[in-house]
């Protein structure tokens, strides 16, 4: 498999988790873009980091996507709906709590899977 830098690698698991959305849940998809990204990125910069960024990349754009195509509900309840700071920010914080430890779990186990499949690169 080639080995990309890390702005390839988070470039590629940011499109195939675009193509994923459509396909998955985005718990699975936030996941696989932690672990896509880890995986194939050059040996000497694995690491979970990599994921981590990809997957909290992927949640950030996937929330502000989700405030601008607002779901098609009727007007008189869009009338009553305001813009509340508080739980916005909320959201977003947990959007991207959820999604970093999501990248984690995915970089985490890449890594790993990386380390045991080529174990005579890696002293244990």
């Amino acid at each position: 498999m080639a080995e990309y830098s890390v702005t390839n690698s988070i470039i590629i698991s940011l499109i195939l988790g675009a193509i994923l959305t459509f396909l998955f849940d985005n718990i699975f998809v936030v996941t696989f873009i932690g672990f896509i990204a880890t995986y194939i990125v050059n040996k000497r910069n694995k690491s979970y980091v990599i994921g981590i960024q990809a997957s909290l990349i992927f949640a950030i754009l996937n929330f502000f996507i989700g405030m601008i195509l607002v779901p098609n509900i009727p007007s008189y309840i869009a009338e009553q709906i305001s813009f509340d700071p508080i739980n916005f920010f909320i959201g977003f914080l947990l959007t991207c709590i959820i999604s970093g430890i999501l990248g984690f779990l995915g970089g985490f186990i890449a890594e790993k899977a990386y380390k045991r499949i080529h174990s005579e690169e890696y002293d244990y």
